[in-house]
């Protein structure tokens, strides 16, 4: 297990118009449909339409959006932390 120090991770939806994200550490890609974000607790996709991304925050790795959001997915790392049964079962 690693020892690397998550960065603390916050999601704010207001209204399905307007997004909040701390602990960005990376912008994969984004265009008016989707936005695709790296955190340390996995990639998070983003879905809607005229979806504008705007600047992160390096003080805290914040990133505000704004459009129409349908869906939030995670894809990749979890909590590192799983229970040895989970690690047996996959």
């Amino acid at each position: 297990m690693s020892d690397k120090i998550l960065l603390q991770h916050k999601v704010i939806i207001e209204n399905r118009g307007a997004m909040s994200v701390d602990g960005v550490t990376q912008v994969v890609a984004y265009d008016e449909n989707r936005i695709v974000l790296r955190t340390d607790y996995g990639t998070l996709i983003v879905t809607g339409r005229d979806l504008v991304a705007g600047e992160i925050s390096s003080s805290n790795n914040t990133m505000k959006l704004t459009g129409n959001i349908d869906t939030l997915q995670y894809k990749g790392a979890r909590d590192k932390r799983e229970g040895l049964l989970s690690r047996i079962t996959r």
